[in-house]
């Protein structure tokens, strides 16, 4: 049993590697507005959304309800398909736009960072642009209980196919700079009717929790949190 759960975790480590350069590829940096009117810092991140484009990245803007806090929370997401591409942004950043974009930015500041991390998705075939159609979406943060990496691994991998099945689409992230190793599960839907239908029917669904009973002790939840698009690239 030791040896196949050395096995199974040297092959989860070994594919997470290998799809960090094909996957795609996120950055999460997730702002509070600094009033109760969130339309400066709205129109900011339109505004970076623009250089961001230009610069090789997807960009999504996200506003954040429940599991949010305080004032209105979005969150402004950059998507990457290749490590080129992802590196043809970074090297923007100090772009004489750059500079003046966060010049005029720090005369009258619309929002606070509260934090960003990376994640890489765990389907190499996810593609940046396939985001832009996305609606209503839920995050679930898990942190994998030491030594049971195989279980969460074998463990999501069914929840994706049971919710896919139920009509949400699923995207699994695995955290890389910004993060502690935690698993984020992504579940979007077309409408908020659509995401009402799926929890109904994963709140009767035997199989699904059959897997949670199993699945008990492999993972802890870490925080969750619900929002809709305000605009992607494309949409």
């Amino acid at each position: 049993m030791m040896k196949a759960l050395l096995l199974m975790t040297g092959f989860i480590t070994a594919l997470m590697s290998s799809a960090s350069a094909l996957a795609e590829r996120l950055e999460v940096f997730r702002w509070q507005s600094n009033s109760s009117s969130p339309v400066a810092l709205v129109q900011g991140m339109m505004a970076a959304a623009k250089l961001h484009e230009a610069a090789g990245a997807h960009v999504g803007i996200y506003r954040m309800d429940v599991g949010a806090s305080g004032q209105p929370t979005f969150d402004y997401v950059l998507r990457w398909d290749t490590g080129e591409a992802w590196a043809k942004t970074k090297e923007s950043n100090n772009s004489e736009q750059w500079q003046t974009f966060w010049a005029q930015a720090a005369e009258s500041p619309s929002g606070n960072l509260l934090m960003s991390v990376e994640g890489v998705n765990w389907d190499s075939s996810v593609k940046s642009s396939a985001f832009k159609d996305d609606g209503p979406f839920r995050v679930y943060v898990w942190q994998p209980n030491a030594g049971k990496t195989a279980a969460a691994y074998a463990a999501f991998m069914k929840a994706k196919e049971i919710h896919t099945r139920a009509g949400a689409k699923v995207d699994i992230y695995s955290e890389g700079v910004g993060g502690t190793g935690a698993i984020h599960y992504v579940v979007a839907f077309k409408d908020w009717a659509s995401m009402a239908e799926f929890g109904d029917a994963m709140a009767v669904s035997e199989e699904f929790r059959f897997l949670q009973a199993a699945a008990a002790g492999s993972v802890t939840p870490v925080a969750s949190i619900q929002g809709e698009p305000v605009y992607y690239t494309g949409r």
